[in-house]
């Protein structure tokens, strides 16, 4: 799966999902790489994302009411004239600049969209026709990265050391990779015991019982 997002004076930002890792890469307008990373899955979880929207409305309005009481002149004596003069060009080029400043803006200030990895964060342009490809890209990403962790380190040998297994097992519990019940599947296969709690007994502490 591959994101991309193109900015105006900005270049070009793109995430994509690979087999174990998330590349991601941001390019300047004249194409060279600015920045290039390839993270492993094992370094992604816990994975976040947001969709941020600040648009100073009392702003905007003040800048329109001004921009009609510049152009109020103009327009009048076009209107009773039939002629454009220089100012009606003049106003058109104050708004049009204005216009571009304001789609600037929007894009790379006012609405964004941000995904933030355990040690990445990416901030995009929150354009709203591409927030469904955005969300996707996050659920994507989670899905595919608790797979892989699932398919690499979600298996367990008894013959093999049982501590560093163990731990492992721990951590992919924090990750929300596996759910309590297969944790504790899984560390019962290991070590024999359905709990690693001790037994009191006499008020003496005992082991807690091995499964056959």
């Amino acid at each position: 799966m591959i994101f991309t997002q193109k900015q105006l004076f900005q270049g070009t930002t793109q995430i994509a999902l690979r087999a174990e890792s998330l590349y991601v890469c941001k390019r300047n307008p004249q194409g060279v790489a600015t920045l290039e990373t390839e993270i492993p899955y094992e370094e992604i979880l816990p994975v976040k994302s947001g969709e941020h929207r600040h648009i100073p409305t009392n702003q905007l309005l003040l800048t329109g009411l001004l921009l009609v009481f510049l152009g109020y002149g103009p327009w009048h004596t076009w209107l009773t004239t039939g002629q454009a003069g220089f100012q009606l060009y003049s106003w058109f080029c104050i708004v049009v600049v204005n216009a571009l400043a304001v789609w600037l803006r929007f894009e790379q200030q006012w609405c964004t969209f941000r995904l933030q990895t355990a040690h990445l964060a990416v901030t995009l342009a929150g354009r709203p026709w591409q927030r469904k490809q955005f969300r996707a890209l996050v659920t994507e990403l989670e899905r595919r990265t608790k797979i892989y962790l699932r398919k690499e380190y979600g298996q367990v040998n008894p013959l093999g050391f049982i501590e560093p297994q163990l731990r492992r097992l721990a951590w992919l519990r924090e990750l929300d990779v596996l759910s309590a019940r297969e944790a504790q599947a899984l560390s019962t296969r290991l070590t024999g015991r359905r709990s690693t709690d001790t037994l009191k007994s006499m008020g003496q502490e005992l082991e807690s019982p091995y499964l056959n």
